[in-house]
């Protein structure tokens, strides 16, 4: 049994790495599940999805709900513990963290003004990145 254990540590030490090693990008289970695999580790689905939820539970990894009815979560890295927003490109998938005056006053118009306070670690903005941006206008 306590190999068992260390293997399933180590496991759980791949899955947090994947992310860890592309902290802007964005993974279902799924995707993360093929990543690992694709490396040459041999895990299973079923594993990958319970280290993921371990380290949501944690706080190591922020969960994104879907977009869409019938989309899977979606799972990044979380190397900061100050909450604020994020936006996310619908066209390629970047998610990035949003640190700006202008959203911090607007968060505090809605508390003061409104008597509603954001949850900004689950409040995505979602738009196309500059980069899809300029692609779209070519």
């Amino acid at each position: 049994m306590p190999q068992r254990g260390r293997y399933q540590t180590r496991q759980q030490e791949a899955v947090e790495a994947l992310f860890c090693a592309a902290p802007h990008r964005c993974l279902t289970v799924e995707e993360a599940h093929r990543a690992l695999e694709g490396g040459g580790m041999e895990v299973g689905r079923t594993t990958v999805y319970r280290a993921i939820t371990r380290l949501y539970e944690a706080g190591r990894l922020r969960r994104y709900a879907p977009q869409e009815s019938g989309e899977a979560a979606r799972y990044q890295y979380n190397p900061c513990r100050e909450s604020h927003l994020h936006i996310r490109c619908t066209r390629c998938g970047a998610m990035e963290h949003l640190h700006c005056g202008e959203v911090e006053a607007f968060a505090r118009h809605l508390g003061h003004d409104h008597g509603f306070t954001l949850d900004e670690a689950q409040t995505v903005l979602y738009g196309l990145c500059d980069a899809c941006r300029q692609q779209s206008v070519k």
